[in-house]
């Protein structure tokens, strides 16, 4: 029988009944009715959720399961239901079950809970009433396992929540566009993306209005080939975030194309917000077109090349100026670099070029040949680029032209050892070559020159003259001078010259009378003629002494013994006349007894800052009263203390003196200025210095910076080694370190290169020659005070006695100035008067 069949039972049921044999037909219908409460027991009983049938008191009446324990997993036969829902879920249960019992239907879920439940854990209870023929006569309650749904459920409200917190945070969002009803779908990441309120209606023509008006035709051109030809797509392109116009956003789309009766149908797509690794990747260029702008600007010239091909990978601008070569030269020849190398360097160059294979950083000075053929002076600095694995993969290099600064440096070596005047050499350069030929053990004569009077040509006919008197001399003396001889300017009115011999002293005598026929001889200046005449003072080496100071200090005993035989002569020295060797004795032998006894003491000169005149604090200076010789100056005893080792005794009892001063000052509330010591390199040399100073600064409870200390430039560079580690622990203390004599040495800018110094002294002879007349010193005085300005340091002016010379020093911006314009070293109790007054006037105010 066939569901559709119109003659099968239930067909025959629901007919309209015939008019004729009723009883036939009520009989069928009872028929029917029978059958069709078996086809609803079956649906009952075969269907896969529990069904049980309640009476109004709640009984079980029936059941479509063997078991309810059955259904929910549990072995046992009998089991009360009531005793399987949990408490939460019996108040609203109960509720439903009555409401059932009033007619009405309820569907609650629950969840099973308990170690008794095994099969089931979600459950969906529908409440149903069961009618009798006039009223309801119980409750069936129909439990379905929604487990898996349930599960199923939760999973996909999972993966819902970390698909938006992905997008979220990936800056990304996902929409679907149906093009045939013109809807847009748009993920929560989409609107915020936009900036759009999710509230808005979007659609997607209000979307293409979004984007940039110089993007918007291109955007709007593949957006509308997609809808046409079914063309997926991939773009790029910038809008204004909606919540605020002026935040551009930098936007990717991604779209595919869904057909559906061969046409286009539907646009799936995602789209992605990569602002910030577009305004990251801008910021990039921006930053390397600032650095490749800054490189090729530089004032040197940058490059790198691959380590093992050579092959350079950069060159800046610059460095295509210093080497005057084609810019795609330096890229096309690998050997461009060593080619340029001078022909002199060349060898020294590449060996020491290999250091960079052991991964060091390299620098050196050397000249190479422009490719205009000028050549120049450079400084290479050379660094190896190393990988993970330690090997150099390339090489990154910085080239400055410094022939400037070396022919600086080679003209103020060369002033600071030759006279500006006659270009000859000076007494530095002297003493050096007296040096040497002590060193080679050889026999010579020094003959020390003064011009008798000189100074009167000074003051009746003026420096002017007088420096061309020195010149045109100058030209005689150069003139009858042997080859092998030596000739040296002293000072103002002084010469010396040194003359090689073999045995026999009367040559030397001869060219010393030929000297001073020479000088004598009638001279033509300005339309002034005159005759100048000179003495001459001779010591021999080794006869007369096998030290340079020895020698020098006898040539000049035998100078005042020429002038006291009443000038233009000359004499040899004699040992029977040497009253200044008579004197050192004495001084030496009493020297001891001064250290033990105390007999020496400070003298302070302030050093003045020059743009207010106030006191910043003074360099300290020993005095020796002597009971014969009353007050000795330092130049006559201190090389005495260092001829016989006793400069170590004063220079650390000028230390102690010093920090206990300084203890003194602080406990009577003097205003307390640093105080700087002027070491000899001796001192410096013996070890314990440091020792020293520490334990005194310790003792007084001084701080540091009230101390510095003083080193000629000339003796740091003899012995920079030891002397500059020594240095190096003091600054390590808090102390500052002066250079003294600054400009007299051999290497004053490499020196100053080499080691950082917190203070400059320039030397006094440099500024006692600064005059209107006089621009190569001041030129020299200018650069100095700049050149330590640009690394840093404090200047300090020594020697300054005149207010041309201050005027000239302040309007420079020299910081402290020293001299006797302001102050001549005066005893304590002067220099704490000018403590408390705290200004020092100059001379003449």
């Amino acid at each position: 029988m066939t569901p559709y069949d119109k003659e099968d039972s239930l067909g025959k049921l629901f007919s309209s009944p015939p008019s004729q044999n009723q009883e036939s037909h009520n009989n069928a219908v009872e028929g029917i009715k029978k059958e069709l409460l078996n086809h609803y027991a079956s649906l009952a009983m075969h269907h896969p959720d529990l069904i049980v049938a309640f009476s109004p008191e709640g009984e079980i009446l029936s059941q479509n399961k063997e078991s309810i324990g059955e259904f929910f997993g549990i072995v046992v036969d009998e089991i009360d239901l009531k005793s399987l829902i949990p408490e939460t879920y019996k108040a609203p249960l109960t509720n439903a079950f009555k409401q059932a019992l009033k007619g009405q239907s309820e569907r609650h879920e629950l969840k099973f809970e308990g170690e008794q439940v095994k099969k089931i854990v979600q459950a969906c209870a529908t409440f149903i009433p069961i009618w009798g023929s006039e009223k309801i006569v119980g409750v069936y309650i129909i439990i379905e396992d929604t487990s898996e749904i349930k599960e199923l459920s939760e999973e996909l409200k999972k993966h819902k929540t970390h698909l938006i917190a992905a997008q979220n945070l990936a800056s990304m969002g996902s929409w679907e566009y149906i093009i045939t009803d013109e809807v847009l779908f748009c993920s929560p990441s989409f609107y915020t993306i936009f900036g759009i309120d999710p509230s808005e209606e979007v659609s997607m023509k209000k979307v293409l209005k979004y984007i940039h008006p110089n993007d918007r035709e291109k955007a709007r051109t593949i957006y509308n080939r997609a809808l046409k030809e079914g063309n997926s797509y991939k773009i790029e392109y910038r809008i204004y975030h909606q919540q605020d116009e002026n935040k551009l956003r930098y936007i990717r789309i991604q779209a595919e194309v869904l057909w559906r009766n061969n046409i286009p149908w539907k646009l799936i797509g995602v789209v992605m917000d990569y602002t910030e690794e577009k305004n990251l990747e801008l910021e990039l260029h921006h930053t390397l077109d600032s650095m490749v702008h800054i490189l090729n600007n530089l004032d040197a010239g940058i490059w790198m090349k691959e380590y093992n091909t050579n092959r350079v990978t950069y060159a800046s601008k610059q460095l295509e100026e210093l080497l005057h070569l084609p810019i795609e030269k330096i890229y096309e020849d690998s050997r461009v670099w060593e080619n340029v190398i001078h022909p002199d360097f060349k060898e020294r160059v590449m060996r020491k070029q290999s250091k960079v294979l052991e991964g060091k950083a390299l620098k050196h000075r050397y000249q190479i040949v422009c490719g205009d053929g000028s050549v120049k002076w450079v400084l290479d600095q050379t660094l190896p680029w190393v990988d993970n694995d330690g090997n150099i993969t390339h090489l990154f290099g910085v080239i400055v032209d410094i022939t400037e600064e070396r022919d600086m440096q080679d003209h103020l070596r060369y002033i600071s050892t030759h006279d500006e005047i006659t270009d000859l050499p000076n007494q530095q350069t002297l003493h050096k070559t007296v040096e040497r030929l002590i060193d080679d053990e050889a026999p010579f004569a020094i003959l020390h020159l003064d011009l008798d009077r000189f100074h009167v040509i000074n003051h009746s006919l003026g420096y002017q003259v007088a420096d061309m008197v020195i010149q045109r001399l100058a030209e005689r003396l150069t003139g009858i001078l042997p080859k092998d001889g030596y000739l040296a300017r002293l000072d103002n009115n002084e010469f010396a010259i040194i003359m090689r011999y073999h045995d026999d002293k009367e040559k030397i005598f001869e060219f010393a009378k030929l000297t001073i026929q020479t000088i004598g001889k009638a001279l033509l200046v300005l339309d002034y003629e005159l005759n100048v005449t000179t003495s001459i003072g001779i010591s021999f080496h080794p006869e007369d002494g096998t030290s340079k100071l020895k020698l020098l200090e006898n040539a000049y005993s035998a100078l005042y013994q020429a002038k006291k035989q009443g000038s233009n002569t000359y004499q040899a020295y004699s040992c029977s006349n040497d009253i200044s060797s008579y004197k050192k004795l004495l001084l030496e032998k009493d020297m001891r007894k001064a250290i033990v006894n105390e007999e020496f003491q400070l003298y302070y000169q302030p050093q003045v800052e020059a743009a207010t005149g106030s006191i910043q604090g003074a360099e300290a200076l020993i005095r020796w009263r002597h009971s014969e010789w009353g007050m000795v100056p330092p130049n006559e005893f201190i090389p005495l203390a260092e001829e016989n080792h006793l400069i170590h005794h004063i220079s650390d009892w000028v230390i102690r003196k010093t920090c206990a001063q300084l203890r003194q000052w602080k406990d009577a509330g003097y205003p307390l200025k640093p105080i700087s010591i002027n070491l000899s390199p001796l001192r410096l040399l013996k070890r314990g210095l440091v020792e020293l100073i520490k334990e005194q600064l310790t003792f007084y409870q001084i701080p540091a910076e009230l101390l510095e200390i003083e080193i000629t430039e000339s003796s740091l560079l003899k012995n920079d080694i030891s002397v500059l580690k020594t240095l190096e622990e003091l600054r390590n203390l808090g102390i500052k370190i002066a250079i003294d004599d600054f400009g007299t040495g051999y290497a004053s800018l490499n020196y100053l290169h080499e080691f950082e110094a917190d203070i400059l002294k320039i030397d006094q002879i440099f500024i006692q020659n600064i005059t209107s007349a006089n621009k190569k010193d001041a030129a020299i005085v200018s650069a100095v005070i700049h050149l330590a300005k640009e690394i840093g340091m404090r200047i300090v002016a020594e020697g300054v006695e005149e207010k041309e010379q201050y005027d000239f020093l302040k309007e420079r911006n020299c910081d402290l100035i020293q001299g006797y314009y302001f102050s001549k070293p005066v005893p304590l109790a002067d220099y704490e008067e000018m403590l408390c007054r705290g200004l020092s006037i100059p001379k003449g105010n």
